[in-house]
């Protein structure tokens, strides 16, 4: 007898690891996000010290709008087979264009954190700048470590359910070296962060959302 396993079809998330320069130009407009100080708390869901609207016309995200956000939904699309939205114009003459819609800054500190929630759009993404802390310390720390929620102090995870309905969660495990990497994913694919212990260092983080535009 010969057994075969089959894999459901799914979406998933894109990775990458920025290059130095891109991440040195987006800590350009980090500085600038806080001399212009645009206040995003209202609009977001985060229970964070401060989320700051970043200039997408700034000289500094050229190369980040124009040839990395491209190039990483051309792979999500190539590999999932489309955008994670389930209404498109059908239409052959319709075109569709996506779009940076939004994009803004977080400063996250000691025992603050960001609720289960998602995005509106169709792709969003988070760059994390800095992590003051360590996954590893923070989930051995005694009031993590005895939870029987394991691995979640500090981190970043989806929350999605699987085809029996049944509540996933995957987890980032978030070190001091990860300073600018990239994960795309479906806007509606609901996320949290989890607060962190023992550190009075902020956590900087980058987000953004990815709307379609149709055009006539």
């Amino acid at each position: 007898m010969e057994f075969k396993c089959v894999n459901l079809p799914n979406l998933g998330i894109v990775e990458t690891q920025l290059s130095q320069e891109i991440v040195k130009n987006l800590w350009a407009v980090v500085e600038e996000a806080k001399q212009n100080q645009v206040n995003k708390k209202n609009v977001l869901a985060g229970h964070i010290s401060s989320s700051l609207r970043i200039d997408q016309k700034s000289k500094y995200l050229k190369e980040f709008i124009n040839v990395v956000l491209p190039h990483m939904t051309s792979k999500y699309i190539e590999v999932y087979k489309g955008l994670p939205v389930r209404h498109l114009v059908s239409n052959e003459n319709s075109k569709i264009e996506l779009n940076l819609d939004s994009l803004w800054v977080n400063f996250q500190n000691k025992h603050e954190f960001n609720p289960i929630h998602s995005h509106g759009g169709a792709l969003s993404f988070v760059i994390w700048m800095k992590i003051p802390t360590s996954s590893t310390e923070q989930n051995n720390l005694p009031i993590s470590k005895n939870s029987s929620s394991k691995g979640l102090a500090s981190n970043f995870s989806f929350i999605y359910n699987d085809i029996l309905g049944t509540l996933r969660t995957f987890v980032y495990q978030l070190e001091k070296n990860i300073s600018g990497y990239l994960v795309m994913f479906p806007s509606s694919l609901h996320h949290q962060v989890c607060p962190y212990y023992e550190s009075d260092d902020t956590r900087i983080s980058i987000s953004g959302n990815l709307a379609l535009q149709y055009l006539s």
